[in-house]
């Protein structure tokens, strides 16, 4: 009970709540019962005065005695144990005054705890905000209202300035500068136009859109930013075990101390004062709610992270492996020259190549198809496609048995493909993708950061992985890697490895490292599932920000656990010796939680 707004997951306005109204009326009978008791006198006032006292430690001190004995219905010790034997020992006692103030203290100092924590999740009642309840779309050529749940995938969506995306899609008609900032942190606009990609939540700024649907409400991504922002807090960190073990032997460690103390004093106010500050609330609330504040920092800069568990290990990490293209470099690539080798014309080699390059969403698939558009070279179906994964991609067109894949090594660091017709490599392709802006930076803040192993593995040819590494400032490179391969190398070290990926060959390295990011706009389906943190921008540059901001978290939930045991510490003493009253200990013990929840919250404010 005293604990349980430790759940950051219960977003409502606390102060319109039944449990506030409760706790206040609850409060208001204390200085009712002690004004009657001070200011009149005849026979039955003093009954009257206890009778609102036990009013109020009804109203305020029951809750917790209830859910004291479901604890213990259920084998499980918590909090309110300790609070509730220090209530029931104040009404043995006639203590009707200070067990009333004391169950009112402790409601409305963790409904204060709850109302200072909302800057925790400030982002995600922003993010709730942006999330329309209704969608426009084109049904029969009329335009309907439908509630957002009721819109089905592959929906037509009609959207005009001014209004916010509903639902995750791709633009088939229509043109628009798009405020993204609500997902990925960016403040300046990005002009959509047919064929683009639209995600749920973002604001159209000018013109008008219809998108086709990709999705429903339920795995939108703004949807999905939210669910994990939420369960954030219910993620199993270090700190969540500490307090676990600390729970094991807490309640009886106080309850025998305030035990021992009554038998050395025999004053019952002291050892009820023990049982009170002996509390922990403080320490249940460090993890939850800097994890929150932390998860939510880091989506307002367009950084997904799937559970706080992820940041903790993002701090203690030692190195970090990157993929190449899509991730270091734009993900763009294009076609710089073609060398044909025999007789076949350039137009045919590159007709049948795009033919089986046209179904993959490989970035040097992507380039040779938009090369062949721009020859204008001749629209061939092709059949039997197969990728081979870390090799190349074959198939049939034209009566032609096509495979392309790596070609042979160039000196001018570009990447090369070989492209074979029939069993016999027919052109030569090279291609150049250039580092992502912001990639050089991201290596040096990383290096000041006391990151030194800063490595590229990638399937790419030697010299092209080579080029990219001496371009970004890598400290090391490895090429001409298969994905087992990399696999292979992250497990190779001792210690924790973020890896950075954006494609399917990335998958398995994704999971196998202490930390997968993926690339949220390129990245394929399968590395955003199989990715621990999302870059929803695809700025390489935030990993310095991500990693900084995971450091201030564990430093923060270990400077709070050293603040909670402190002040427990403390206040156990000065209650024992009898400095502290039940009153002044019940205030004591709040102000702590306070304390935390200001101190975790604060992570909200880090800027980048």
């Amino acid at each position: 009970m005293i604990a349980r707004f430790a759940d950051l997951s219960v977003y409502k306005e606390i102060f319109t709540t039944s449990e506030f109204i409760k706790a206040i009326i609850g409060a208001i009978l204390i200085p009712i019962a002690f004004i009657l008791k001070s200011s009149l006198e005849f026979e039955y006032i003093n009954l009257i005065s206890n009778l609102l006292l036990v009013g109020s430690i009804a109203i305020n001190g029951l809750p917790i005695i209830i859910d004291a004995l479901k604890g213990l219905f259920k084998k499980k010790m918590n909090v309110d144990e300790l609070v509730s034997i220090a209530v029931i020992s104040c009404l043995a006692t006639g203590h009707y005054l200070e067990g009333a103030v004391v169950c009112a203290i402790m409601i409305l100092g963790s409904l204060i705890e709850e109302a200072v924590s909302d800057s925790a999740r400030k982002e995600i009642e922003k993010l709730v905000e942006l999330s329309p309840k209704e969608a426009v779309i084109e049904l029969n050529g009329q335009e309907v209202k439908l509630a957002i749940d009721e819109v089905e995938t592959g929906s037509l969506v009609i959207v005009r300035a001014g209004e916010i995306i509903p639902l995750d899609g791709y633009v088939i008609n229509g043109a628009s500068s798009i405020d993204e900032s609500s997902i990925t942190g960016e403040s300046i606009p990005v002009y959509k136009a047919e064929g683009d990609a639209v995600a749920a939540g973002t604001l159209v700024q000018d013109g008008y859109l219809k998108i086709e649907t990709t999705g429903t409400s339920e795995n939108s991504t703004i949807s999905t930013v939210v669910k994990l922002i939420q369960n954030a807090e219910n993620d199993d960190i270090e700190s969540d075990r500490i307090v676990d073990r600390y729970a094991k032997w807490f309640t009886p460690v106080i309850l025998g101390i305030a035990i021992i103390t009554w038998l050395i004093t025999r004053d019952i106010t002291r050892a009820t004062t023990v049982l009170i500050v002996g509390c922990p609330c403080s320490f249940l609330l460090t993890g939850p709610v800097t994890t929150v504040a932390a998860v939510g920092r880091a989506a307002r800069a367009g950084i997904l992270v799937k559970g706080g568990k992820y940041l903790e290990k993002s701090a203690s990490a030692s190195a970090v492996f990157f993929d190449k293209t899509g991730t270091l470099t734009s993900g763009k690539p294009e076609v710089v020259a073609v060398e044909l080798l025999n007789e076949m014309s350039e137009k045919e080699v590159i007709a049948l190549a795009a033919a089986t390059e046209r179904g993959s969403t490989h970035p040097l698939a992507r380039a040779i198809v938009e090369y062949a558009e721009k020859k204008e070279v001749p629209f061939y179906k092709s059949e039997k496609i197969k990728t081979i994964a870390g090799t190349g991609i074959s198939g049939i067109s034209e009566n032609h048995s096509i495979f392309i894949g790596s070609g042979s090594i160039q000196n001018k660091g570009y990447t090369t493909i070989d492209i074979e017709i029939d069993g016999k490599t027919e052109a030569r392709v090279s291609l150049e993708d250039i580092p992502r802006e912001g990639a050089y930076n991201a290596m040096q803040k990383l290096k000041k950061m006391g990151i030194e192993n800063l490595t590229i593995i990638s399937g790419d040819q030697k010299n092209a992985v080579k080029s990219c590494a001496e371009s970004v400032g890598a400290t090391d490179y490895f090429a001409k890697l298969k994905p087992e391969e990399k696999l292979d190398k992250i497990k190779e070290q001792n210690l924790g490895v973020i890896y950075a990926g954006d494609g399917i060959n990335d998958a398995p390295a994704l999971k196998a490292a202490s930390v997968g990011v993926a690339m949220g706009l390129r990245g394929s389906d399968i590395a955003l599932e199989t990715a621990d943190i999302v870059l929803l921008n695809d700025r390489i540059d935030k990993l310095p920000f991500l990693i900084r901001l995971s450091r201030r978290m564990t430093t923060m939930i270990k400077t709070n656990i050293g603040i909670s045991f402190g002040i427990n510490l403390v206040s156990i003493i000065l209650a024992t010796i009898g400095i502290l009253t039940p009153i002044l200990g019940a205030v004591t013990h709040n102000i702590g939680s306070v304390l935390v929840v200001i101190l975790s919250s604060s992570l909200a404010l880090i800027k980048e």
